[in-house]
């Protein structure tokens, strides 16, 4: 899924070494997954579903998808498109790519998506730290990407941060993104109920131990 009238990914993948000719690309662009082209990602999966001839489909969402809507795609049915992707979907692994080398900037520069011309429309007022802990917070595995880029000291304290802010993901180190797929595929990993509060904020408030500020 890319923002922008032209898919420079899908671009990229056609042009480079992506020649199984048994997968398939799927764009969807010019919006986001999770509200502008949700029923297209609905619509688009159903179809691939129904072909009957796919082992498993990856979304790759653009960078400003809010990761809980695209999530409910495949908890409920569309009452308007009368699809309902329950039966033949399961949502297995929920992932998140943080850029270990960007990550700080990101976190504390205090830009919205519209500072970063990345908005939807006018109307999008989402800041950039809310929207990248939403994609930390909800995710099943997150890959720590471009580590090669950093001093040991810096990855520890990325690491320490985002189990912080998700104890329950699987933290996996990457450079070039390069992760074996038995840690991103038939996972079981995705539970939506689980999901909901993986959160680090949230675990602290219902733990036990839990001690209110006064």
């Amino acid at each position: 899924n890319d923002m922008s009238e032209v898919n420079i990914d899908a671009s990229l993948i056609k042009k480079g070494g992506f020649s199984r000719t048994e997968e398939k690309l799927v764009e969807i662009q010019n919006g986001c997954i999770c509200c502008t082209l949700r029923e297209d990602l609905i619509i688009e999966v159903n179809r691939l579903v129904e072909n009957g001839d796919i082992d498993y489909i990856v979304i790759e969402s653009s960078g400003i998808s809010e990761p809980i809507p695209v999530a409910q795609t495949f908890t409920y049915t569309d009452d308007v498109l009368n699809i309902d992707l329950t039966k033949n979907c399961r949502l297995d692994t929920m992932v998140t790519v943080v850029d270990a080398n960007r990550f700080w900037d990101d976190f504390a520069d205090g830009e919205s998506l519209l500072d970063r011309k990345q908005a939807i429309n006018e109307n999008d007022t989402r800041e950039v730290i809310d929207l990248l802990i939403d994609q930390i917070e909800f995710a099943n595995v997150i890959i720590l990407n471009k580590i090669d880029l950093l001093e040991k000291e810096d990855v520890i304290e990325l690491h320490y941060l985002l189990k912080r802010l998700n104890p329950s993901a699987k933290i996996i180190e990457s450079s070039f993104s390069n992760v074996p797929l038995q840690e991103i595929l038939n996972t079981n990993l995705f539970n939506y109920e689980e999901a909901s509060q993986s959160a680090g904020w949230i675990q602290e408030l219902n733990s036990e131990h839990h001690t209110p500020e006064t």
